[in-house]
């Protein structure tokens, strides 16, 4: 018995594990009600992925909160612009008639604003991970986002495909009540999440130089483990 309630064993860190994704996934919903503040909602649910549910480091409510106010203008101001090129081009969409009686000259228009659409969506997939790993200009990181967006597109495919389902999850749980859904897709998608995203944000980490403890051990950032 005494084997079984001990933190290193396995089920119970598979039960604290799961306990961290609905706790994370309780923060960021609350976090995202006011809306304007997604952006940097998002950021934080990235950071806490990677930092304490990938890694095993810190505890989620500490990181969510530390980097959410440290994230919180930057992630606030390109949310707020995704979400109104957004509003823009589906306004746009409308506007061309894509109905029945839309021309073809509309319909080209429209297929030319959903692509837009796509573009926004695959470049939007690095913007929030980036700014919660780097301290770069607005300009900096929507060149970077837009740069891993294509040069890595096998990553930014499975990346869409994890945001697709989730969002999925999350439009199911809302729809049929399945609360256990909510609680649990936000959390569960930011650390499948971590698996392509840091695969690609370590090509693009700067070396540092190498520290080492009083014994004489390296001292490894926890994103580099």
């Amino acid at each position: 018995m005494e084997k079984f309630f001990n933190s290193d064993n396995g089920v119970m860190r598979a039960l604290s594990k799961i306990f961290d994704i609905g706790w994370l996934s309780l923060i960021y919903i609350v976090f995202c009600v006011p809306v304007f503040t997604i952006g940097a909602a998002t950021t934080s649910l990235y950071y806490v992925s990677a930092k304490v549910l990938r890694r095993n480091r810190s505890y989620v409510w500490r990181e969510f909160w530390s980097s959410f106010k440290m994230n919180l203008k930057q992630s606030t101001i390109i949310w707020v612009i995704i979400a109104l090129l957004y509003v823009l081009l589906y306004w746009n969409i409308q506007i061309t008639g894509i109905t029945d009686e839309a021309s073809e000259y509309g319909g080209y228009l429209a297929g030319a604003y959903l692509a837009m659409m796509l573009i926004m969506a695959c470049i939007a997939c690095y913007i929030f991970p980036l700014i919660s790993r780097f301290d770069m200009k607005l300009s900096q990181i929507l060149r970077l986002s837009l740069y891993c967006a294509f040069r890595h597109f096998l990553h930014t495919i499975v990346l869409l495909a994890i945001l697709l389902a989730a969002g999925y999850g999350l439009f199911v749980g809302v729809w049929t009540g399945i609360i256990i859904l909510i609680l649990v897709v936000p959390g569960l998608a930011g650390f499948l999440y971590t698996f392509p995203m840091e695969h690609v944000m370590k090509k693009y980490m700067p070396k540092s130089e190498t520290k080492y403890t009083e014994s004489g051990e390296e001292i490894v950032e926890w994103y580099n483990e």
